[in-house]
């Protein structure tokens, strides 16, 4: 089954279960490069390894019915922050894609001709939320996280952190650019929003950002470059 490039102004999202069959991650395991393959075996349990290959080899049969390719002959190449996209070989240069995983789940962005990053993360109560804030989050991010009740903290540090993520992979750079030149919205009823760039003070007019609609104990938001789009949710398979 072949799938339709997104509409102009409209991002696609495609949830992913990464907890598969051993018959699915066997055929899937197929798919991959050598090197995915390599990262996959370096990964420290069989559990991590086996989301790994299901993240990607559903990554590559998804946009292989975008491509109409067999999705073994799909290329992917990496920014050199480390972002995937498609290389020049795949023989498509408008569709964009962002991936993101965390726990059993993974969250993927298409879109045409839009840059565009997304980041989900499995919310877990046992995070120390607040050295990895101090760490990560610009002085005013701290300010307004602190700020909140305990009670209100733990959900506005997970939509501080996936809108700043999802920015800095939308920017191809993750979390090896400066996470705190810059300060995103997070708290309760706040629309999310990049809100000050200390450094390049035009972005704010360059982004959009939204949350995104996911299974309860997860977070995630999406940035893309340009007005905000239209989203079409759907399951994989």
């Amino acid at each position: 089954m072949s799938l339709s490039h997104p509409k102009p102004g409209e991002v696609q999202i495609i949830l992913f279960n990464l907890d598969l069959p051993e018959a699915e991650l066997i055929e899937l395991e197929r798919l991959l490069a050598p090197d995915e393959l390599k990262r996959a075996n370096r990964l420290l349990t069989r559990q991590l390894r086996n989301r790994f290959i299901a993240g990607r080899g559903l990554l590559r049969e998804n946009l292989a019915k975008y491509l109409d390719l067999e999705a073994s002959r799909i290329i992917l190449s990496t920014t050199p922050g480390g972002k995937p996209h498609l290389s020049r070989k795949s023989g498509c240069h408008e569709l964009d894609f962002n991936l993101s995983h965390s726990g059993n789940l993974a969250i993927l962005a298409v879109a045409s001709q839009c840059q565009l990053g997304i980041d989900l993360e499995q919310v877990r109560e046992d995070l120390p939320y607040q050295k990895i804030a101090q760490q990560f989050f610009s002085n005013r991010e701290q300010s307004d996280l602190f700020s909140l009740p305990l009670e209100q903290q733990l959900d506005a540090f997970y939509r501080c952190w996936t809108r700043k993520e999802s920015y800095l992979k939308a920017c191809s750079s993750g979390f090896t650019h400066p996470s705190d030149n810059f300060d995103v919205s997070l708290l309760p009823g706040q629309p999310p929003a990049l809100l000050a760039h200390r450094t390049e003070p035009e972005q704010l007019f360059n982004w959009s950002m939204l949350d995104l609609n996911v299974p309860r104990g997860n977070c995630a938001a999406l940035t893309v470059r340009g007005s905000q789009p239209s989203l079409n949710y759907r399951q994989n398979g």
